[in-house]
């Protein structure tokens, strides 16, 4: 029900989390949804989306905090029929403490049976689909020599993030 994305900066996690709310919600309307056939969507009534940066000086929000409020929404919304869409899970603050509030955020949406597309960077959080009942871990395949995005989702595979690559090519 909980599938924790992975793989390399600029390498489409955020374009496939952000596709997967689209088709939920186009399925939902009564819209098509391009998928193969035989697809399935999950039955939800509420999505949640922790996307972006919403810090907010006038309201005294950093980074950090605009995602906690979001994250807080989650924990009270998730359940069977809720689809959480969080970019970047721990990230904002020290790796560890972002990997174990992280961790807890996953063990709490897959007790509750909510539905989610969660991306990360973060290695320990990368393990946890292993751990957890529930939570399966995917990637998405990436040209690691002209760096451009392949959009093609590697299920069960975690990625590496190729974040001096990127930084060295840009």
């Amino acid at each position: 029900r909980l599938l924790l994305v992975s793989g390399p900066n600029m390498g489409g996690k955020t374009v496939l989390m952000k596709t997967v709310g689209l088709a939920v919600a186009m399925g939902h309307a009564a819209l098509p949804v391009p998928a193969k056939e035989g697809s399935a969507l999950p039955d939800v009534e509420i999505i949640v989306a922790d996307l972006g940066d919403e810090q907010s000086v006038e309201q005294g929000l950093s980074t950090f905090a605009a995602h906690l409020k979001t994250l807080r929404s989650m924990v009270e919304q998730a359940g069977p029929r809720s689809l959480l869409l969080c970019d970047e899970l721990g990230a904002g603050t020290d790796p560890e403490e972002g990997a174990a509030l992280g961790r807890a955020l996953l063990e709490h949406f897959a007790a509750r049976r909510a539905w989610g597309v969660i991306t990360t960077h973060l290695g320990s959080l990368k393990r946890a689909p292993a751990e957890l009942k529930g939570v399966c871990s995917g990637s998405l395949e990436f040209d690691s020599e002209t760096l451009p995005p392949r959009y093609r989702f590697r299920a069960g595979l975690p990625g590496a993030s190729h974040a001096l690559a990127v930084a060295g090519q840009l």
